[in-house]
């Protein structure tokens, strides 16, 4: 009995700690790894967070941290960044920009870079957008050189200016990435250089630098990540070559094994199987493979849009034109200025 008293007594101690903490915590930490970590944040650098909880004070990797919600923020912030997530990015930038005013000094700089990381995103389905995105992160870049957030936004830049075709500056800023101290950070880095090969026509050497990073070992998430998207790569580099069955077995195998939070790498594997399809002249393979984009992952502009573009087509093909009429009227009411929209204009 008197066991059974202590324990409880100390469960009741816990908790009232717990409590306590919570009450006066003003920022949570939402890392990838575990729960959500209470306290306030007392610095930190491009490589990690220092959170402060009573007489302790914890060191958060910065590649670990999701977000981070600051003292006294507005709540509808969260909406925003759901927003964001959904592929809202009009409508996520209202809010972010409004959220800067009397915001403080902490969240006034993470603002930047969600700002900027949104307009990159709304960008890369109208490329005439990219210029301000690629001066919004690099500004942050310039004003906050230890900021937790600066590696990402390095990497965002990097994808910025590949979208250009401005491949020095895309592999200057992915080299600056792959000199972060994480391996998920570097193998990411090392298949972003491996784009920018295939981008530039090198195809067997992409195909090279893809293969070696999905060979490396992946303990972590983020490494396992990485890995499935060094077999995107590489099967986009069997495509380019001709070998579209092969392709296909790579991405079937990517799809099975890789986390349905990986929302733009899935929804490239599926635009890249409906690629290969089309050219095995497989129309109605093709036109499920696109689909899976269309109805699981919207919040993809970019590939939302490449993915409207081929079902208008396709839908013709399976005797269903008013879907195909469809498909292209929400292309250019969506996605006007994309690529895509102006190839379906002049089709």
């Amino acid at each position: 009995m008197k066991r059974s008293i202590c324990f409880s007594l100390m469960s009741l101690a816990g908790l009232l700690l717990l409590a306590s903490t919570s009450a006066n915590a003003a920022d949570t930490v939402y890392t990838y790894t575990g729960s959500p970590q209470l306290g306030d944040v007392g610095g930190y650098t491009k490589t990690e967070l220092s959170l402060k909880r009573g007489s302790k004070t914890e060191k958060i990797p910065a590649n670990d941290i999701e977000r981070v919600r600051w003292d006294g923020e507005p709540p509808q912030l969260n909406i925003a960044r759901n927003q964001e997530q959904n592929g809202n990015y009009t409508a996520a930038l209202e809010e972010y920009k409004k959220a800067q005013a009397g915001a403080s000094e902490n969240l006034k700089k993470d603002l930047l870079f969600m700002i900027a990381r949104a307009n990159l995103k709304k960008a890369q389905a109208n490329p005439a957008e990219l210029d301000a995105a690629i001066k919004m992160l690099d500004d942050f870049i310039k004003g906050n050189p230890d900021h937790f957030r600066y590696y990402p936004a390095e990497k965002l830049l990097g994808e910025a200016y590949l979208a250009k075709k401005d491949f020095v500056n895309a592999n200057s800023s992915f080299g600056k990435v792959e000199r972060s101290p994480w391996k998920n950070y570097q193998m990411d880095a090392k298949n972003m250089k491996a784009r920018v090969l295939l981008a530039q026509g090198n195809t067997k050497g992409a195909l090279d630098a893809f293969n070696a990073v999905a060979k490396m070992d992946g303990k972590t998430e983020g490494e396992l990540a990485s890995k499935r998207a060094a077999q995107l790569g590489s099967a986009l580099c069997l495509e380019k070559e001709g070998k579209p069955q092969e392709a296909i077995k790579l991405l079937d195998d990517m799809i099975k094994n890789v986390s349905s939070q990986q929302k733009a790498l899935l929804a490239e594997a599926y635009i890249k199987k409906g690629d290969c399809y089309q050219a095995m002249g497989e129309s109605k393979e093709a036109l499920i493979a696109y689909l899976h984009v269309d109805v699981l992952f919207p919040s993809e502009p970019a590939l939302h849009a490449e993915a409207l573009y081929h079902l208008s087509n396709l839908w013709g093909k399976v005797q269903q034109q008013e879907r195909g009429a469809e498909a292209r009227a929400i292309l250019k009411q969506q996605y006007p200025e994309s690529e895509w929209a102006q190839k379906a204009s002049g089709s």
